[in-house]
């Protein structure tokens, strides 16, 4: 299979230097872009730790690569940091956080193996930074830096992602915990074999949090803080204010890699605006705009083709598509709400009717009902009839 393509188609800084200057603009064709080979539709898959053994039993792993090539499967994002694990030997001096490889993997090399595989049978790969921002609440590493949490107006660091599942954030706002990540980054961009290393929308965090001693200090040093030293989650002042922290670091990660693998794209998977900016302070129309990302990956978890077909319409949509590469990810269904295989077909062809080639799903094994489906042969065109 060739190498294959991804194809489709402001804010201020407040802290640091890195944002805070504009952004040496991206060369005339990102890494991906460079790669642009293959067919124009392309298809992606997310893998995951949770609902699926892909990842730590080496047999299945072998079998998804392969059904992956078989399927036309163009790209896959392999988890590489998620629930507080990273999924690769870190380099001690990269690893400030002291993060442990999973220790489910039979091997501490396995992922690296499966992105080597993917791109072996022409696949791109991209290694997602699943977390983010984000940590378990019950975190190993965290025992002792509650410093370096985020709080909300009551004080709490906890937030709940489901019932019985919570979570803290660390807080961007922290030089410590940006030198962190964009470490993390960097470490994985030099030592995997990946053509894009991706975030998403745990690069930020939710709204109602930013009220710690640290955020609210910085806060409060500028005009419109000693106007309202306390103000609500949704004021909008205060909402981009914030957002510029997120931005902050990513402007970081994007300078590290930018020296450190200047090869590997950095992509973004995000929520539709506005929910992204003022839900968890992802501001991703104003990263595109500074060019601190090589492509966006829009979420659009809908179950709904008159929702779906609403987002695909949004203007944010269209005019980011003007600077870097777009594509829509798709829930292929969870594990306890499956989404029905027809249903995926339709949402598939009504992104497509929109004119968006690039198409990620989430994720493997509710994607597998889909994957597995009898391809239609081609329609066999009609042979000319010989002249009477």
């Amino acid at each position: 299979m060739a190498a294959l393509a991804f194809v489709f188609g402001g804010t201020e800084a407040i802290v640091g230097s890195a944002a805070a200057q504009p952004i040496a603009s991206p060369p005339p064709q990102s890494p991906l872009e460079r790669r642009r080979e293959g067919p124009a539709d392309s298809l992606g898959v997310w893998l995951t730790t949770v609902d699926s053994a892909v990842m730590f039993d080496p047999e299945a792993a072998a079998r998804a690569v392969e059904l992956f090539a078989r399927q036309g499967v163009t790209r896959v994002a392999v988890p590489i940091y998620t629930g507080g694990y990273a999924y690769w030997p870190v380099t001690t001096t990269s690893n400030p956080l002291q993060l442990a490889v999973d220790p489910r993997l039979s091997d501490p090399l396995a992922p690296t193996q499966l992105l080597r595989d993917l791109r072996e049978k022409g696949i791109q790969t991209l290694g997602w930074m699943e977390f983010g921002l984000m940590a378990p609440v019950d975190a190993p590493w965290l025992v002792g830096r509650q410093g370096l949490l985020l709080q909300d107006l009551n004080g709490q660091v906890r937030w709940s992602e489901s019932p019985g599942l919570d979570r803290v954030w660390l807080n961007p706002a922290l030089p410590e915990v940006r030198r962190a990540l964009v470490a993390l980054a960097v470490d994985a961009c030099r030592r995997l074999p990946l053509d894009a290393l991706q975030f998403d929308d745990h690069l930020g965090y939710p709204a109602r949090f930013g009220y710690d001693p640290a955020t609210l200090a910085l806060w409060r040093a500028t005009p419109a803080g000693r106007l309202q030293p306390l103000p609500t989650a949704d004021d909008p002042t205060w909402l981009r204010w914030r957002a510029g922290l997120v931005t902050t670091l990513l402007a970081e990660i994007r300078q590290g890699m930018a020296k450190a693998c200047p090869g590997v794209a950095l992509s973004v998977s995000t929520n539709p605006m506005p929910f992204s900016l003022e839900a968890y302070l992802a501001d991703w129309p104003s990263w595109v705009s500074a060019g601190l990302v090589d492509e966006v990956v829009v979420q659009m978890y809908r179950r709904d083709l008159g929702a779906l077909q609403g987002e695909l319409e949004r203007p944010s949509l269209q005019q980011a598509a003007q600077r870097v590469p777009m594509r829509i990810g798709l829930l292929a269904g969870l594990k306890s709400a499956p989404k029905d295989p027809q249903l995926l077909q339709q949402e598939l062809e009504l992104v497509r009717q929109r004119g968006w080639t690039g198409v990620d799903l989430f994720f493997y094994e509710s994607a597998l009902p889909y994957l597995l489906r009898p391809t239609p042969a081609p329609t066999p065109r009609a042979e000319p009839r010989p002249s009477p």
